[in-house]
């Protein structure tokens, strides 16, 4: 029985009659979970949080590479943007059970926003050093690991069942689908209006975040599911949960795999697209939008679909993904790098949409909060994979970088998909068989 909703409003289902081919009156409809208010509003919020963290990582990681010429330089931009993640993911998912997820998400927005004019002022009184650009990303990476553990968590509150995979692959296709506008926007200000101009837009959109997040009204008080006891006792508890529960840790592991030899080949695109493609600002960003476009189109497919193999979708779209960065490595034509990108954005989209499915469905009520932030544990490991790929790129170049790399990523697929049964959907098989 599901636990009775915090916030008062709750979207549930019911359960397929065969997990090959649902009834018609089962079947998820595309926007189905935005028939919530809450969920509204959240989601709302996210098409200019999304879009201007986006964004933010194009312009900096320009703003950097113009400065400095330096692949590492560069990566350390990525770097400085995941490594809150890693270093303060588990406080996160901790103070997302212990304090009202709303407020999280609103002093999230405040910070960003308040960090964004400081550096309009410098970009706009002639202080360009690089410096600025990773104070900058770390800060907002910082709330980004708060915001993440409350907004999946509250998803929880708000969903079960296949509404609840509908509702995520809806958020994740804003935080995926932003790459398509966020790089393109964010160059073509550079272009136009140099990098203060370009920031002043960003402080824009953190603005319309924060106006749409102090809208959200929830119906009642968030149930308190932490105590307020010594940090390293509720730090135990968090960890706690990767311990006992292995499809947590299969979860957190792959997420971890995944963030440290996938993902941060997107880190090296500026340096592919001018050094080795001689191309110009706005050709790069076509690049990345390429990948949000293809995530975009990933998770609206998936979102109207009651998928059953969710172990499967997460991480064969996480390897899609590293084939995907390989064969754009090595592209000779840019319409074949455009369409690589395109499909790995299709595998971004099964991963990211069941990162949190998973976990919220593998936990309780009470851990939710928790369970997100050694979620965000898992993707604090992109912190020193963009920082490898940067270096390796340094050594021996940027598609040998990325080669090297995400190949060992695809072996990390393969031996986590034998190790942990629900990410390739083994233990639903089994169950299966033994039912027969």
């Amino acid at each position: 029985m599901a636990a009775p909703c915090p916030l008062g409003v709750r979207v549930t289902s019911t359960p397929a009659a065969s997990p090959q081919r649902p009834p018609r009156s089962a079947r998820v409809r595309t926007f189905e979970a935005l028939a919530n208010p809450i969920f509204r509003r959240v989601w709302t919020l996210g098409i200019f949080y999304y879009t201007y963290r986006a964004t933010e990582l194009a312009v900096l990681s320009w703003f950097v590479l113009t400065l400095t010429g330096s692949d590492l330089a560069v990566a350390l931009v990525g770097v400085s943007r995941v490594a809150p993640m890693f270093l303060f993911g588990l406080v996160a998912g901790n103070l997302a059970d212990r304090f009202a997820r709303r407020r999280l998400m609103v002093g999230a927005q405040t910070v960003n926003l308040s960090a964004s004019l400081v550096m309009v002022v410098l970009l706009s009184t002639g202080h360009q050093v690089a410096w600025m650009a990773y104070l900058m990303i770390f800060i907002t990476g910082t709330t980004w690991a708060v915001d993440y553990a409350a907004r999946r968590a509250l998803l929880g509150d708000i969903f079960t069942g296949r509404v609840l995979t509908n509702a995520t692959f809806l958020d994740a296709g804003l935080v995926t689908g932003s790459n398509m506008v966020g790089p393109l926007v964010g160059t073509t200000l550079i272009r136009y209006t140099g990098f203060t101009g370009a920031y002043v837009g960003i402080a824009l959109l953190m603005l319309m975040g924060l106006a749409l997040v102090l809208s959200i009204r929830v119906n009642s008080d968030q149930t308190r599911t932490v105590s307020r006891g010594p940090v390293g006792q509720q730090l135990r508890a968090a960890t706690s949960i990767m311990r006992t529960n292995r499809t947590v840790l299969g979860a957190v592991l792959l997420t971890a795999a995944f963030n440290f030899f996938g993902f941060p080949f997107v880190q090296l695109v500026s340096v592919v697209a001018r050094d080795v493609m001689g191309l110009q600002e706005v050709a790069f960003g076509l690049l990345v939008s390429a990948l949000g476009f293809g995530a975009l189109m990933g998770s609206a497919i998936i979102a109207s679909r009651d998928t059953v193999h969710k172990g499967n979708y997460y991480s064969l779209g996480a390897a899609l993904l590293m084939v995907m960065a390989v064969l754009f490595a090595w592209a000779p034509w840019y319409p074949l790098a455009l369409a690589a990108m395109v499909v790995a954005g299709l595998g971004l989209a099964a991963f990211a949409g069941m990162q949190p499915v998973i976990p919220l469905e593998a936990v309780t009520p009470q851990e939710r909060g928790r369970a997100m932030g050694a979620i965000a544990l898992g993707i604090g490991a992109q912190a020193p994979g963009t920082f490898l790929m940067g270096l390796l790129a340094e050594l021996a170049g940027p598609r040998e970088a990325i080669t090297i790399v995400t190949l060992a990523g695809l072996m990390s697929v393969v031996v986590l998909r034998r190790i942990f049964p629900a990410l390739a959907d083994a233990a639903d098989k089994a169950t299966a068989r033994r039912s027969g």
